[in-house]
């Protein structure tokens, strides 16, 4: 939602629509556990478009949403976004002092880098996911839209990641998928890349999430 430079927050009815989700992904799903990410504010898209002052960025916002809807509900597994500036690794250790200052490290296992969704500049996300592992050496970390090239550098550094680029042809440009036959012929050429990458990297188990654009 936040690909368009005119939206600047959540609507009133998110966080009950993102629950809503959530019992449905229980009831359906074979998964031991489910995680809901709080809502954050990432600065990638549009940078500083969601700063309300130099003071109060992106990642104060959304350290103030983890606050806030942590307390709110408890009984909820939440999975914590871990945001930073465009392009600058070292801010998610701004997060990182903030969540660390309320509590919010030792009260969760799993954290989610959330500003490099768009990033195709291998080494900043390497700096990034390096510099959050050192942080939080016995937490999970997951990657919001890590990009293939870079997940031979990371893998040993995350436990896992989502992706929405197998919508689109991984060696040849050329539109995003429009019919079944597309999907799961772009489906299985992105699968073989990843397969090839996580083969050469070791025998870590990485998970992985899909993202669906239907």
């Amino acid at each position: 939602m936040f690909r368009n430079p005119h939206v600047k927050d959540y609507p009133p009815d998110h966080i009950r629509n993102l629950l809503n989700v959530y019992f449905r992904a229980k009831l359906l799903s074979r998964a031991k556990q489910i995680y809901v990410t709080v809502p954050d504010y990432p600065d990638d898209y549009h940078p500083r478009s969601l700063w309300l002052s130099d003071s109060v960025t992106n990642i104060e916002r959304t350290v103030d949403n983890v606050l806030k809807y942590t307390e709110q509900y408890k009984w909820v597994p939440w999975l914590i976004p871990v945001q930073g500036w465009n392009r600058k690794p070292e801010s998610v250790l701004r997060s990182v002092k903030l969540y660390r200052e309320h509590g919010i490290i030792d009260k969760f296992d799993y954290f989610g880098i959330g500003n490099l969704c768009v990033e195709p500049d291998v080494e900043i996300i390497f700096r990034t996911c390096k510099l959050l592992r050192n942080e939080l050496r016995d937490k999970k970390i997951h990657v919001f839209g890590l990009k293939l090239p870079a997940l031979k550098y990371v893998y040993h550094l995350i436990d896992s990641f989502d992706s929405m680029a197998w919508t689109r042809p991984v060696f040849a440009r050329g539109h995003s998928c429009k019919t079944t036959k597309e999907r799961i012929e772009y489906f299985e050429e992105w699968l073989k890349r990843y397969e090839k990458i996580v083969k050469k990297s070791g025998n870590k188990s990485l998970e992985l999430f899909i993202n669906n654009d239907k």
